[in-house]
Parts: structure tokens; C-alpha cells; sequence
């Protein structure tokens, strides 16, 4: 006949039950004793060792730690010990009341921590992004290049350098429109290159810039391709010191005030020595009509973005 144990309780204690009060910060083998006197009401010591599958050795302590967190009571009674459960809710009410207290612990050292950080370092630097990024492709370059010019607010300063990306007769309205707006643009441009008879498409087209407001310059070479927006925002483009004539290979577009400031000094420095743009043809009259090339309303670039605003 099978004792009463037996007809209590069949088969092992189930590991989704164990892992569930594991996660109630107890212990494998507080879990494992919790569940057992929870499935057998009450039972001595050596009950308990054997259904909880716990060494009888440990389970005297871990019962004495139940106990401690109000999970089990010892009754009084003679000879070898016996414990009980309190009940299944009074148990989870006892997990709830250990849980709160540990998050009551825990926002306390929260909010404490927070009054050391404050005193040790009183102000938190600002989260800063990235400040420098690597522009691929002329696509892009040419896309960046015409929202710079669309969010340009007050000066554009251009070195503008061959080789081009664009037909030597193309006018980029997105120019004549920030010229609109009030902004003031100066470029410089690279005497040899302007003066060349092959460049006359090219002269023709930047009068179009002149006329609307532009001020351009000559200075015998210029180290870069590089369009500075408002003194804050650099777009730069720089050759191939190997392979001069195959392009730009590498562009950056940089919104760092430091680097921008610098930027703006050689600018400066190199105008005050440029030549002025003669801004009438040899034969007196202005050139003849250009290209003017619309461009698409874009999107504002957010500060930090890889797709935010060098002259092409």
C-alpha cells in the first residue's frame, strides 16, 4: 500500500515552476524546498530533502532562510522538527512585499547616486554626435551641395576649382535662389582656369552667379574644392594627390565651429589677395544665355545626418 507521501504528491517538481521562483530571487534549492512544502502542506526534515531533491545537509539551512523571509514556519512540536507553509497567497504576498522593498532600495541608492554625481561633476556635457562625415559618390555629393545651398541662411564662401562634375554651361538655381533669400556668397577661382579660351561656357555661366550678387575673385591655385556655409557647416572635397586630374575621390562634410572658423581665416587671407572677376566680356556685352538647371525642393538636413549639406 503506498504511504501517504505517495498520495500526495506524484512525479518531480516541474523545472517551469522552479525556473519562475527562481526569477523571485530565491535560490535553486530555496525554490526547490519552497515548492516542495507548498505541494506537501507540511513535513519534517528529511520529507522535504527527499521531495525537493535537495541534500539533506543543506535543507535544514535553507528551511532557517525560508523561515527568515517569512516562506515557512516551524511548528511546535516534539521530537524531529516539522515546518509548514503559510499559504499559498501569504507566500506571494511575502515575494510582492520583498520585491517593492528591494525597488524601494533601489531608488533610494538612485536617487542618492544622483546627488554624488551632481556635487562631483555639477554639469553634464551636452551629447555630441558625430562631426565629420565621408560623402560617397558625385550623386550624393551633388545632393548634400544643393541642401547646403537651400538651408544656407546668411554667407556662402566657395573655392571653386576644376575638374567639375556638371556641363561647363550649367547654372544651379539653387545659387540665384539663396541669392534671393539675402545671402552673401563669395568664390574665389583659379586664374589659369578661368583665363583658359576653353573656359569660356564656364565664364558665361558663373556671370549668371555675378549677376545675381556674387562676388568672385581670381588667386593662382586653389588647394581644395570647399563650400562654407554660415561659418558652421564645411563641405570639402580633395583630390588624389597621385591622380590630381581623375576628380575628388574623397568628400567631407564637417559641422565643426572650430574647423569651420579656420576655414573661414584662409578664406579670408586669400581673398584680400585675389584679383577681382572682370565681369564683362572682352567684346563689352554679357555673354550670351546659359543653362539654368531647377533643382528639386529637398528635405532639411538634421544636424549630425550623413545626407546634410562642396560646390560642385
Amino acid at each position: 500500500m503506498a504511504g501517504p507521501d505517495a498520495l500526495i504528491t506524484t512525479g518531480p517538481i516541474p523545472e517551469t515552476l522552479l525556473h519562475e521562483f527562481e526569477q523571485l530571487e530565491l535560490s535553486p534549492y530555496e525554490a526547490r524546498v519552497l515548492l516542495a512544502l507548498l505541494r506537501l502542506g507540511s513535513a519534517n526534515t528529511a520529507h522535504l530533502a527527499r521531495h525537493s531533491g535537495v541534500p539533506r545537509t543543506s535543507t535544514y539551512q535553507v528551511l532557517e532562510e525560508l523561515n527568515r523571509k517569512g516562506l515557512a514556519q516551524r511548528l511546535s512540536v516534539e521530537g524531529p522538527a516539522v515546518w509548514a507553509s503559510p499559504g499559498r497567497q501569504e507566500v506571494f504576498d511575502r515575494l510582492d512585499a520583498a520585491q517593492e522593498e528591494r525597488l524601494r532600495q533601489h531608488r533610494a541608492r538612485t536617487a542618492n547616486l544622483r546627488d554624488l554625481l551632481a556635487r562631483e561633476f555639477p554639469e553634464a556635457p551636452d551629447a555630441a554626435g558625430p562631426y565629420v562625415h565621408v560623402i560617397q559618390g558625385a550623386a550624393q555629393v551633388s545632393s548634400i551641395y544643393d541642401r547646403l545651398l537651400a538651408e544656407v541662411q546668411e554667407e556662402l564662401l566657395v573655392f571653386n576649382r576644376a575638374p567639375y562634375s556638371f556641363p561647363p554651361d550649367r547654372v544651379n538655381a539653387a545659387v540665384v535662389d539663396a541669392m534671393r533669400r539675402g545671402v552673401t556668397s563669395r568664390v574665389l577661382y583659379e586664374g589659369p582656369h578661368w583665363r583658359a579660351p576653353a573656359a569660356e561656357g564656364f565664364r558665361e555661366a558663373m556671370a549668371v552667379y555675378h549677376d545675381a550678387g556674387v562676388e568672385g575673385r581670381l588667386v593662382d591655385e586653389l588647394p581644395i574644392k570647399l563650400a562654407l556655409a554660415d561659418r558652421k557647416l564645411v563641405l570639402l572635397a580633395m583630390t588624389d594627390p597621385v591622380l590630381p586630374d581623375i576628380g575628388f575621390p574623397t568628400t567631407l562634410l564637417v559641422e565643426h565651429p572650430g574647423f569651420a572658423a579656420l576655414q573661414a581665416e584662409a578664406f579670408e587671407r586669400m581673398w584680400e589677395s585675389a584679383t577681382p572677376v572682370e565681369q564683362r566680356a572682352e567684346n563689352g556685352h554679357r555673354p550670351g544665355p546659359v543653362r539654368l538647371t531647377p533643382v528639386a525642393p529637398v528635405a532639411p538636413v538634421a544636424p549630425g545626418a550623413p545626407g546634410a549639406p562642396t560646390a560642385e
